[in-house]
This record gives structure tokens, C-alpha cells and sequence, in this order.
């Protein structure tokens, strides 16, 4: 008789201790679930961000070529004033 009910309740406290142990897996499995995504946003948010500046990096080098070309020709009719003068 005090055997069984010796076993009987350390059958009872091995299971009492796996539920804990369980629950805490899976806690610690919930908390890592929200850290991958909390991660997964802020790689998305990122990725948007940089191709928001890639896209202005294209812009403002599609303004710096017009601006040069407009320079170019400035300079060009400026020589041009300069050649006519000299004539």
C-alpha cells in the first residue's frame, strides 16, 4: 500500500513538473515567436525605406546630369558671346 501511493505521487509530481516545464517552453516559444516578427517588420520597414532612397538617389542624379548639361550649354554660348567679339 505505501508503495503505490509512493508511486502514485511521484508519478503525480513528475507530471505537475513536466506541465511546468512545458508551459515555460512554450511561453519561451511565444516570446521568440513575436521577436521573429517584431524582426520580420523591421526588415520590411527597411527594405521600404531603402528603396525610397534609392529611388531619390536616382532623382537627384537624373537633376544633377540635367544640370550639368544645361551648364554645358551655357558655357557654350557664353564662348560663343566671347568668339563674336573678338571678331
Amino acid at each position: 500500500m505505501k508503495r503505490s501511493i509512493a508511486l502514485a505521487t511521484g508519478l503525480i509530481l513528475s507530471t505537475t513538473l513536466m506541465g511546468c516545464s512545458s508551459t515555460e517552453q512554450a511561453e519561451q516559444m511565444t516570446q521568440l515567436s513575436n521577436k521573429i516578427d517584431t524582426l520580420s517588420e523591421q526588415v520590411s520597414t527597411l527594405q521600404t525605406q531603402q528603396d525610397a532612397m534609392a529611388g531619390a538617389v536616382n532623382d537627384a542624379l537624373t537633376a544633377s546630369d540635367a544640370a550639368y548639361q544645361e551648364a554645358m550649354r551655357a558655357n557654350q554660348r557664353i564662348d560663343n558671346v566671347a568668339h563674336s567679339y573678338k571678331k
